[in-house]
């Protein structure tokens, strides 16, 4: 029965960014009780996520926006009220994942929040059980969140809510980066909240609305412009504006492909080459194998795509979809001979022959901007090919206007709305009139009348003769558009052919229902559940290595990670004694030290804490192989070689009464230039040594909570550098696909450093671009998880000073000035 109080009430809302003409949303007023799952419904750029950012005082504390009307939750104002008060009333799950992380572990993960609200430690870890029991990844609380698939991780972020104990849920498009196995899991994880008797409201805005219909109770539909539409039980107002809904391009189903040689056309299924007897081929491979870090992340004995058909490549995250289309489009160079596209190696082409054959659109459309202008952006690739300049403006103006670009072709690519950078984006690979087209997940977050727009001039090119090549998880599109697709497991080719047929095979094989509509998982769910030798792995990006299907082994929940876990923590043992250092006594044993290296002159100082450095490090630090070459190898091959560089750059006159070593000409390099020049590479040797004493051995989380307990550093700074860190693997991977992106498009070719110089500041922007989004998004989710809601915060993980710290700072301080001391009367002149 309905309670007569609301949770969320929501009066005559109109909010206006900065640089928005009108508002969006506009004059939004409805109440949010108890037990409802409302769906929030509307095209691209009605307000959906800024109205979710308003519930919770996100807007316009941390967003700035004009804000009319009011939002009270639990009736308090949510523009007076701070976001860290009103976060346990209302939560929010965002769309990304990777945004709203910012710990090591799991387990810390979900008790963030509840130590930034100063709750008792025994409370924390009991609501943190149980919100991880809940979504299933309790048995998982040691291990670190990057370990999680994208479904996995966003049942972390949903846990993270559930264990503030809000009674108000927001979740902002939370399947939009996942597979169908992810989207299963977040859907079963939401169901499972909504029967489990506990009176709380969900608010969701979601573009795959199959899933999300199974449970929902009230639909809000808003217009392009923001304003309500309807408002209703979902069953009324989906029946009652089935058509204007498809209309307004935001439900319906996909619309059927009609493509020649199309879906169920006869050809027979296998799982080997794609193609039909006596078709054209456009790209053949043969013996495909990619490795990393030494796996094999994917495995294509053979494979055809034929000649003007529109082929969808699908499969569950890690399966190797994306590592497969970027061998197909040369994005990353295939080994020689494995990869034709026509009568053109793969391997050996060069980016401007691949543009010529291939055009490739990445999911992010941001990484491929090379130039300053829309206009100069399609230019870009014609110039390659050394068109004629008439004919280079005349094929602009036709693509601009084909993609309703004309009026912002001088504008930079950065500052197009996000379906004008895909249309862009777009128009970058059809310019040039390649032969194939490849795209990562063309319809990536976008609504329904976009996707459609984009997949209706697809078809229309694949119609006129052009090969499309997709990677998608949307096996609905699969089934309506793609004549063939091509099925990937674990980075093995399992079936390539007629839609109709693979998918009729992957649907046999148990991971789908006959019919998607109506199926208990959401449509194309993979089979995540016969692992191919050699092929595992971890998450890496969208590079096609993941952690391999964690919902589909079973675990006890009371199973804590074991020492055979691979991404389990490993324990200490004692002899690793650094390990068990304050972090702080660390730095304090070696700054003097390090500090007085920098003025000596002599040989046998640095030599000495070098020496002292490496005992202290052998003895008491676990050492990865890497750590154990750096040591061993690295090390004294960078001494030796720093050492002829610094003696080469010592001046004549200053070594002259010292014997010659080398002559040549009239140059000679003197027995006393080497020396001086060893001086100098061991005490840099020597300064590395000792930073590498705590570097080896303390974790960044350690650092930061020791600060923050003995410094008295406030927390806000040492856990958002905490943040900011864990960016730091991202920000390779992203470095790494703007390259690759940039390659394919052949900007800044050539081996010399003006061509370095010249790459290197065409991924600047991007790189810029991605790290400050990336921020914003990480502060948001921060706020919304009641960061900073007092000056200091429960500490569940202790790193205390102890007597042995003491100890082992005084005693190297001691043991420094004692070398220093004996050493003095040997320093150089």
């Amino acid at each position: 029965m309905r309670s007569s109080a609301p949770l969320l009430r929501v009066r005559d809302l109109s909010v206006t960014h900065a640089d928005a003409a009108h508002p969006s949303p506009q004059q939004v007023s409805f109440d949010l009780h108890a037990g409802e799952v409302v769906i929030l419904m509307g095209p691209s750029g009605s307000g959906k996520s800024t109205l979710t950012l308003a519930l919770n005082g996100l807007i316009p504390q941390s967003v700035e926006a004009e804000i009319t009307g009011t939002v009270e939750v639990g009736g308090r104002d949510t523009r007076t009220t701070p976001v860290a008060q009103l976060s346990t009333d209302i939560s929010m799950v965002f769309q990304d994942p990777d945004s709203q992380l910012v710990t090591g572990t799991v387990l810390d993960e979900v008790a963030f929040a509840l130590e930034n609200l100063l709750l008792p430690a025994s409370e924390v870890l009991e609501r943190a059980e149980d919100a991880l029991r809940r979504v299933g990844l309790w048995h998982r609380r040691g291990w670190n969140p990057d370990l999680l698939s994208g479904g996995g991780r966003q049942r972390l972020a949903i846990a993270c809510a559930l264990a503030m104990r809000s009674r108000v849920i927001v979740l902002d498009e939370p399947t939009a980066n996942l597979d169908p196995q992810g989207v299963a899991d977040v859907y079963a994880a939401l169901a499972a909240l909504t029967t489990d008797g506990r009176e709380l409201a969900i608010v969701l805005v979601e573009h795959n609305l199959d899933a999300a219909l199974r449970f929902a109770t009230r639909v809000i539909v808003l217009d392009g412009e923001g304003r309500m539409l309807w408002d209703g039980p979902a069953h009324e107002v989906l029946g009652e504006h089935a058509a204007e809904l498809e209309e307004l391009g935001v439900w319906g189903l996909p619309r059927p492909a009609s493509s020649t040689g199309g879906i169920g056309d006869g050809s027979p299924l296998d799982d080997g080459a794609g193609g039909e007897p006596d078709a054209e081929i456009a790209i053949s491979v043969r013996g495909l194998a990619v490795e990393k870090k030494g796996r094999t992340i994917l495995d294509v004995p053979s494979l055809d795509v034929v000649a003007g058909s529109f082929t969808a490549i699908v499969g569950a995250n890690g399966a190797g979809k994306t590592t497969l289309l970027q061998a197909l489009g040369g994005v990353v160079a295939p080994p020689r001979g494995t990869v034709m596209i026509g009568e053109l190696d793969a391997g050996r082409a060069s980016p401007r022959a691949l543009s010529s054959h291939v055009g490739f659109v990445f999911q992010n459309p941001e990484h491929q901007f090379i130039a300053h202008s829309v206009r100069e952006e399609l230019a870009h690739g014609l110039r390659l090919q050394r068109v004629a300049p008439a004919e280079i403006d005349a094929r602009v103006d036709e693509m601009l206007d084909r993609f309703g670009l004309r009026y912002r072709a001088d504008e930079h690519p950065f500052l197009l709305s996000g379906g004008e950078k895909r249309r862009l984006s777009v128009g970058t690979a059809l310019i040039t009139r390649p032969r194939v087209i490849a795209l990562d997940e063309p319809t990536f977050g976008q609504d329904r009348s976009r996707a459609l727009e984009l997949l209706s001039l697809l078809q229309d090119l694949q119609r006129s003769g052009t090969t499309i090549v997709v990677v998608t998880h949307d096996l609905d599109l699969v089934a309506a558009y793609a004549t063939h697709a091509v099925l990937l497991d674990a980075g093995a080719l399992v079936a390539a052919g007629p839609t109709a047929e693979v998918l009729a095979s992957l649907r046999s094989g148990g991971s789908a229902d006959a019919e998607p509509a109506a199926s208990a998982t959401p449509p194309g769910t993979l089979s995540q559940k016969t692992p191919v030798p050699g092929h595992p792995t971890r998450h890496d990006g969208d590079t096609g290595v993941r952690l391999r299907g964690p919902s589909s082994v079973p675990h006890s929940p009371a199973t804590e990670p074991t020492p055979t876990d691979p991404y389990a923590a490993a324990p200490t043992s004692a002899r690793f004694w650094l390990h068990h250092l304050n972090p702080l006594a660390k730095i304090a044993a070696v700054l003097p030290a390090m500090a007085l290296l920098v003025a000596t002159r002599d040989l046998l100082t640095p030599a000495v804490f070098l020496v002292l450095s490496y005992v202290l490090v052998l003895t008491g630090a676990r050492l990865t192989r890497r750590a154990t070459a750096l040591l061993l190898l690295g090390m004294p091959i960078g001494i030796a070689v720093l050492t002829v560089g610094f003696g080469v750059w010592v001046a004549p006159s200053q070594v002259a009464g010292t014997g010659a070593v080398l002559t040549i000409g009239a140059w000679t390099l003197h027995e006393g230039a080497l020396i001086i020049g060893l001086a100098t590479a061991l005490r840099l040797g020597a300064i590395l040594a000792l930073a590498l004493i705590g570097g080896l051995t303390t974790s960044g989380p350690d650092l930061v909570r020791a600060a923050v307990q003995q410094l008295r550093v406030p927390y806000r700074i040492g856990y958002t550098a905490l943040a900011a860190y864990r960016f730091v693997p991202r920000f390779g991977y992203e470095l790494s696909v703007i390259r690759a992106a940039h390659r394919v498009r052949g900007h800044g070719g050539g081996r010399g450093p003006v061509a370095r110089l010249v790459r290197g500041w065409g991924y600047v922007v991007p790189l810029l671009a991605s790290g400050i989004r990336h921020a914003e998004r990480v502060a948001l989710s921060m706020d919304a998880r009641a960061f900073g809601a007092h000056s200091t915060r429960t500490e569940r993980h202790l790193v205390p000073w102890r007597t042995r710290d003491t100890v082992f700072a005084g005693a190297v301080v001691l043991a420094s000035a004692v070398v220093f001391a004996a050493t003095f009367p040997w320093q150089l002149p």
